[in-house]
């Protein structure tokens, strides 16, 4: 089990880390085609819904491979945050612990939401 704590602190941090923020509409829209991309390119399924604040893939048939969504939103301040997550069918047991697939999807995940501020970018 503390291969599993210290594996949900990474994941936590990585989602912390998989977020951009940006304030001008050019910017942001930049930012909202490159996350576009960068779900197409790391999810094996493929893109289900899209709008100007939803990027959502289909979830797969099979355990152990990682799907993504975005997210766009705008606070009072007119600053937009775009946020990345991942997620895995089968990663955790009904019970909340991990399941078979656990160490696999959590890898998946961790990887894809550490890497996107780098390359999708903050643009001011």
């Amino acid at each position: 089990m503390v291969v599993f704590r210290n594996t949900e602190t990474q994941l936590e941090e990585a989602r912390e880390q998989a977020s951009v923020t940006c304030s001008s509409r050019t910017a942001c829209d930049q930012i909202w085609n490159r996350t576009r991309l960068y779900v197409q390119l790391n999810s094996r399924t493929r893109i289900s819904r899209l709008n100007d604040s939803v990027i959502e893939t289909a979830a797969p048939h099979e355990s152990g491979i990682a799907y993504f969504w975005a997210m766009r939103t705008t606070d009072d301040s007119g600053t937009t945050t775009v946020r990345i997550k991942g997620m895995c069918r089968g990663m955790y047991a009904s019970n909340g612990d991990p399941a078979w697939t656990y160490g696999t999807c959590a890898e998946q995940i961790r990887r894809v939401e550490m890497s996107f501020r780098g390359v999708v970018g903050d643009l001011q």
